[in-house]
C-alpha cells in the first residue's frame, strides 16, 4: 500500500477514535475534576505507549527533547491540550467537532509562513472562506453566544502547530517516542488544574471502565494520526481530519442528545470546502521502491481513471 492511501486510512481511523476519546472526556467530566481526568489519561497513556516501547526494544531518549521541531510540537501539544479538555466541559461535542475543521486552514497558513509553501489567491480566497464559516459556527454576535466556544479556537491553534512541527521533526525519532512525551503534558497540565479546581474524587466503576476506554481510544488515535501525518503528504493527509466532523455529529445528537442548527452545518459546509485540496479528485500515489511515483489521476471532467 502507497504511503499516501495508508495515511488517509490511518487519518480516518484516528479521527474516529479521537471523537470516541472527547465525548468519553466530556462524560467524565460531569462526576470528575476535569483535571483528574487528564491526569488519568496522561498516566495511562504513559504506561501503554511505555510497554509499547519496550515491545519494541526501543530506549527512551532525551535527545528529542533537545529537538527544535520537537519543542515546537510539545508548545502546540500544550495549547491543544489544556484548551481541547477544557471546551469538553463547557462546549457540545458537535460544536467542538465543527470548530476543528478550522484547523487544515491554519495548517496552509502556516504551511506558507516556516515551511516555505506557496499560497496563491484560490488559497488565500479559501482560507478567508474558512474564516467565514468558522465564525458561521460560532456565530459571535448571536445573542446566545457562549465565549467558551474561543477555547476550541486555542485547541485548533495548537493543533496546527503540533501538525506543522511534527512534519518537521527529524524521521530517527519514532512517532511512538514522541507519543510518549506527549503524555507527560496531559499530566502536568492536569495537576496544574486539579490545584485550581481541587475536589479530587474516588472515581466509580462506571468512571473507570469510561476512563479505560478513553485511554486505549485516545493512545491509538493519537499514534495513528501521528504516524499520518508523519507518512503521506500534507495536502492530502489533513482534509480528511473533516471526518471528525461527521463523527462529532452523529456521537453529539444521537448519545449525547444534542442540537445541531442549520446556521451552524452551513459554516461546517463552508469550513470543509475551503479546506479540500485543488483537485480533490486527485490524488497521487507513490511507489514503495523510492521510483518515480505512480499516479492515479480522476479528472473532474473525466470519469475514466488514467495511470501514468
Amino acid at each position: 500500500m502507497n504511503a499516501n492511501l495508508k495515511s488517509i486510512i490511518l487519518m480516518i481511523i484516528a479521527m474516529g477514535c479521537l471523537t470516541l476519546t472527547d465525548m468519553l472526556i466530556k462524560i467524565a467530566s460531569q462526576t470528575l475534576p476535569i483535571g483528574q481526568v487528564m491526569i488519568f489519561y496522561g498516566v495511562g497513556a504513559l504506561v501503554v505507549f511505555w510497554g509499547l516501547l519496550s515491545i519494541k526494544s526501543e530506549s527512551i531518549r532525551l535527545t528529542p527533547l533537545t529537538n527544535t521541531a520537537v519543542i515546537w510540537r510539545n508548545v502546540g501539544d500544550l495549547i491543544s491540550v489544556n484548551s481541547m479538555f477544557l471546551a469538553l466541559v463547557f462546549v457540545p461535542l458537535s460544536t467542538i467537532g465543527a470548530v476543528i475543521q478550522a484547523v487544515p486552514l491554519l495548517v496552509t497558513a502556516a504551511a506558507a509562513l516556516f515551511l516555505g509553501e506557496k499560497v496563491g489567491i484560490r488559497r488565500l480566497f479559501a482560507i478567508f472562506t474558512g474564516f467565514v464559516g468558522t465564525l458561521l459556527i460560532i456565530q459571535p454576535g448571536a445573542a446566545g453566544f457562549d465565549i467558551t466556544v474561543t477555547l476550541v479556537i486555542f485547541a485548533a491553534v495548537g493543533m496546527a502547530l503540533r501538525d506543522i512541527a511534527t512534519k518537521l521533526v527529524r524521521e530517527n525519532f519514532s512517532t511512538l517516542l514522541l507519543s510518549f512525551y506527549s503524555c507527560f503534558l496531559f499530566i502536568f497540565s492536569g495537576i496544574i488544574l486539579l490545584i485550581i479546581d481541587g475536589n479530587p474524587a474516588i472515581p466509580a466503576m462506571d468512571n473507570v471502565i469510561i476512563l479505560t476506554a478513553m485511554i486505549f481510544a485516545g493512545c491509538l488515535g493519537f499514534f495513528l494520526m501521528t504516524e499520518a501525518v508523519r507518512l503521506g503528504d500534507m495536502s492530502v493527509v489533513i482534509p480528511f481530519r473533516y471526518t471528525r466532523l461527521l463523527f462529532s455529529i452523529v456521537a453529539g445528537v444521537l448519545i449525547l442528545g444534542e442540537q445541531v442548527n442549520a446556521i451552524m452545518l452551513i459554516g461546517s459546509a463552508l469550513t470543509i470546502f475551503s479546506g479540500l485540496p485543488k483537485a480533490p479528485l486527485k490524488i497521487f500515489l507513490k511507489t514503495s521502491n523510492g521510483d518515480a511515483p505512480n499516479r492515479i489521476i480522476i479528472k473532474e471532467d473525466n470519469k475514466n481513471a488514467n495511470i501514468t
